[in-house]
């Protein structure tokens, strides 16, 4: 009687390397694309927040026949605004109009004073607000008081603390942000040319560069190039020493105040910046790949490239509106550019 052998097939191991490194191949080839594609996702959905505040500005402007103000000043108010306490800012004004009546009754904004309103209702006003928030920055839902103390107001028992975060900056100037507006809407020195500023009532007839033609709102990144630049503050600003919010015109500092509720185009769009707590640090900026994502005055959003034209200079003693950037900032600069 005769036994047959029967022969095992399988993989030798060159095969098994073979196919290993084809896999790894394939991996590699697809990981990019399912990045991109995340971040796409994450972009769009930055975009349709920004358009979500479009419509909020929009909607209270037909009830109040302006936009809010970049900041309520309340320092006229019982008591006054010491060192330290807050001031109620625009993304506050606008919380009915973003489905957040209830948080805003709650906060009473506007009869309240802010240091009153986070004393009795700290969670609400340290907590994550997403459509505040771009999905594709990396920033923590609070500013820590530790590390940042211009990014919190003290409430009634001094205490410091954190205020929530946001990625979504109001437009203030072309040179460094200031309280007043100003007196010649071509130089940034002389005051903010833009949309935002103290007790500001901005309305579209005040636009006269065409509200396509003037940016809103914009992005900034709670880190650039590795380096924290802080993002922004959401309700409320830090004023510092009983003269309202830090800025060029009023108290300058770098580590709080109006920057962290506006920004500027002193710096380009993403500018190299080395350490926090500088000028950068009011700078429009984002995650996304190459540029930010801005809200115009009619409502829609765009994507500026971070190389769009920026002059940013001093000519004798202004700061003149001469290039793309700062024409999209100024809303009667007498400056219209168009398509960009």
């Amino acid at each position: 009687m005769t036994t047959s052998i029967r022969k095992r097939h399988g993989f030798t191991l060159i095969e098994l390397l073979v196919v290993i490194a084809i896999i790894a191949i394939l991996i590699a080839l697809l990981l990019p694309a399912v990045q991109q594609a995340r971040e796409a996702a994450r972009r769009s959905q930055c975009k349709n927040n920004l358009k979500q505040i479009g419509l909020a500005l929009h909607n209270y402007h037909d009830v109040y026949g302006s936009f809010p103000p970049g900041y309520i000043d309340q320092r006229g108010a019982p008591g006054g605004i010491p060192d330290n306490d807050g001031h109620w800012a625009w993304t506050a004004m606008i919380l009915p109009q973003l489905d957040q009546a209830p948080l805003y009754n709650l906060l009473e904004v506007g009869s309240l004073t802010a240091t009153q309103a986070i004393t009795a209702h700290q969670a609400e006003m340290q907590r994550k607000y997403t459509a505040f928030r771009c999905p594709s920055d990396v920033g923590p839902d609070t500013h820590d008081s530790a590390v940042e103390p211009g990014y919190a107001i003290e409430n009634t028992a001094n205490s410091n603390l954190g205020l929530s975060l946001t990625n979504y900056i109001a437009s203030n100037n072309t040179a460094l942000v200031r309280q007043r507006q100003a007196s010649d809407p071509t130089n940034g020195v002389s005051g903010a040319i833009g949309a935002f500023f103290r007790d500001s009532r901005v309305g579209m007839s005040d636009i006269l560069d065409g509200s396509s033609n003037t940016i809103l709102v914009g992005e900034r990144g709670w880190r650039l190039g590795g380096v924290r630049m802080s993002a922004g503050t959401l309700l409320v600003v830090r004023d510092a020493n009983g003269n309202g919010p830090s800025a060029q015109d009023a108290s300058v500092a770098h580590n709080q105040g109006l920057l962290t509720i506006a920004g500027s185009v002193r710096w380009p769009i993403n500018p190299v910046i080395t350490s926090p707590n500088t000028e950068q640090s009011q700078s429009f900026s984002s995650l996304h790949e190459g540029g930010i994502q801005v809200l115009l005055g009619d409502g829609s959003v765009r994507f500026l490239s971070e190389n769009i034209d920026l002059r940013n200079e001093f000519v004798g003693s202004a700061w003149p509106v001469d290039s793309v950037l700062e024409s999209l900032v100024g809303i009667a600069d007498n400056t219209v550019v168009g398509e960009f």
